[in-house]
């Protein structure tokens, strides 16, 4: 969809399961930074002037509506440790946040890692998940699942999960070392094994007790699209980063 000149990513299945449920993922487009961060870049510690990543990141949060002071957002270590979120605050050495208060927007970061969103409609419990390789592998989504279980109450064969866009499979070549931590996501091309990262996550998220027609994917790779999203595999270390943003709304 398109709000206040930003091209911004959507999961429209979603609304049938979870109506109070919103969940909007960034493209490069629409902001104001110079190659090679053009133009939405929303990371700082990437390069870019620090003046246009916050000029960007205050046009998302005005597209979207939202109060800017009450963003709350992990660190990010590529962990595997969930922290309740604080609106306005970094949850520091956290790769995820859960919470249980309606329309406090949580914002997970990626430039070719997954985000994974968490929602339990009855018990109205949230959790935003940052989910590269180590993180997958050390835990991370049995970490949300478990802090959205213990912590709400939340039934997670009725959980929503959504997982936005990341790095393919075919994009994704891993040493044999890597490979042996993903037993089942992994594809050999070239005589060489490729991680089908996406396919594990939800294949984990599936032996949590998620449903797998709860599991709904973008189905986009970063690094396959270089007009569309940022990729850190693709491009290096000097690129730009995205925010998915999740909240929900009051019944």
């Amino acid at each position: 969809i398109r709000q206040r000149n930003l091209e911004l990513g959507v999961f429209p299945a979603a609304e049938a399961l979870a109506p109070s449920l919103r969940v909007f993922f960034a493209s490069r487009s629409g902001g104001v930074s110079d190659a090679p961060f053009d133009s939405l870049d929303l990371g700082l510690g990437t390069g870019d002037r620090p003046s246009r990543v916050r000029e960007n990141r205050r046009r998302l949060i005005a597209a979207l509506d939202l109060p800017a002071r009450q963003l709350a957002r992990a660190e990010q270590v590529h962990g595997a440790r969930v922290a309740p979120a604080r609106g306005g605050r970094i949850a520091r050495g956290a790769d995820g946040l859960f919470t249980g208060r309606p329309r406090l927007p949580l914002a997970v970061s990626t430039a070719d890692c997954f985000p994974v969103i968490l929602f339990a409609p009855a018990e109205r419990a949230l959790a935003a998940l940052h989910a590269g390789r180590t993180g997958a592998a050390g835990g991370i989504l049995d970490a949300g699942a478990g802090e959205i279980a213990r912590r709400f109450g939340a039934n997670l064969a009725d959980t929503i999960a959504l997982i936005g866009p990341g790095i393919c499979e075919r994009c994704y070549p891993v040493w044999e070392k890597t490979a042996r931590e993903f037993p089942g996501a992994v594809r050999r091309r070239g005589g060489r094994p490729h991680l089908d990262l996406a396919g594990f996550i939800a294949g984990r998220l599936v032996s949590l007790g998620i449903r797998p027609r709860h599991i709904l994917r973008s189905g986009l790779c970063t690094s396959c699209d270089p007009a569309m999203f940022f990729s850190h595999r693709r491009d290096g270390a000097r690129t730009g980063r995205h925010w998915t943003i999740a909240w929900f709304e009051e019944p």
